[in-house]
């Protein structure tokens, strides 16, 4: 009789550990695929005003940061590099002055230390 309780008393205990083994990898596996990491700028908003044509990017970022942005073709070559910047946590507003280019599809690229970032515009002129 105490043998039996034993048993039934480990199969429970064995049962238990692996629905929690199983719960715990399942929910850091959605987390890792679906969640931002949450120690990276986020480029939160780009636009691109005319007269005279430059970029207005909004970033949010976590902790003091180096970022560095700059300005890809469609074919993701590189245009144009803006100077590197350190800025603290926050959301922070930066405007930059676009090269003379023609009017087409482009790349900002915002990169730290740790990430790379793209996003496409539209650059209309006429």
């Amino acid at each position: 009789m105490d043998l039996i309780t034993l048993r039934n008393a480990l199969l429970i205990t064995l049962s238990i550990t692996l629905v929690m083994v199983l719960y715990r990898r399942f929910r850091l596996a959605v987390l890792a695929r679906h969640m931002p990491a949450p120690m990276h700028a986020e480029l939160v908003d780009l636009l691109v005003e005319y007269h005279p044509v430059r970029l207005r990017v909004t970033v949010k970022v976590p902790s003091q940061q180096l970022l560095t942005m700059r300005v890809l073709n469609a074919e993701h070559q590189g245009l144009h590099a803006w100077s590197e910047e350190r800025h603290g946590p926050g959301e922070v507003v930066l405007t930059r002055d676009l090269p003379p280019l023609p009017d087409g599809l482009y790349h900002l690229e915002l990169s730290t230390a740790t990430q790379r970032t793209e996003r496409m515009f539209r650059l209309q002129q006429a």
